[in-house]
């Protein structure tokens, strides 16, 4: 009897850990994007960009980053970053202003796109 229980404990512990194991592996995959996303993001500040109305993006291979940036009315300029190692990248957006040169707000980065048409949106 005794043994049959502790079997049935054991049975259930390692179900209980099987199911945390899986949540612990996609709360890592989603600190690793967003860490990819912000190395994405500070490479794309330091990038010489020219003002262009369509998205232009580089890619660091090896890192495994990607910046684009789009120009925008009124010297305001978007830039889009990515960490490409991941299966599904996540975005991260930042604004700047394109005036002698290009500089970025220093309130750091935005969730989603924050342009009002989703079409915009889509990088290259």
């Amino acid at each position: 009897m005794l043994l049959a229980l502790g079997s049935v404990l054991l049975h259930g512990l390692e179900q209980y850990l099987r199911t945390q194991s899986s949540l612990l592996m996609n709360e890592r995959g989603a600190i690793i994007a967003f860490n990819n996303a912000l190395s994405a993001q500070a490479w794309g500040t330091t990038l010489r960009w020219q003002p262009a109305k369509e998205w232009q993006c580089k890619t660091y291979q090896s890192a495994g980053l990607r910046a684009c940036v789009r120009s925008l009315p009124d010297a305001e300029v978007l830039l889009a970053a990515q960490g490409l190692a991941d299966n599904q990248p996540l975005t991260l957006w930042r604004w700047g202003t394109m005036e002698a040169s290009l500089t970025f707000s220093s309130h750091g980065w935005i969730d989603s796109c924050p342009l009002s048409e989703a079409a915009l949106c889509k990088l290259p």
